[in-house]
């Protein structure tokens, strides 16, 4: 059986763990900041909004969007007791 680490270990551990951490952060950060938009999908955003503004806008900046706000938008309008369309 392994014997336990002392305080000094785990504190190493702690800081060795948390630099690496910081080091991935940062990465994906700039990975996403460097992420192009393709021009197909800036085609299907200009369509979309002309088409439900009835107008040629201007569009000042599309961004990737990262976490889960549509998979909460989604499950929120499924538990959503609401009535949408009444006639």
């Amino acid at each position: 059986m392994a014997e336990p680490l002392s305080h000094e270990e785990l504190h190493a551990l702690v800081v060795h763990l948390s630099n690496r951490l910081t080091d991935l952060e940062a990465q994906i950060a700039e990975m996403n900041a460097e992420k192009p938009i393709p021009e197909d999908v800036m085609v299907a955003i200009s369509a979309a909004v002309s088409a439900y503004l009835g107008y040629q806008p201007t569009i000042k900046a599309v961004s990737f969007r990262q976490g889960k706000g549509w998979q909460q938008e989604g499950r929120g309008r499924v538990h959503n007791r609401q009535v949408l369309h009444v006639r």
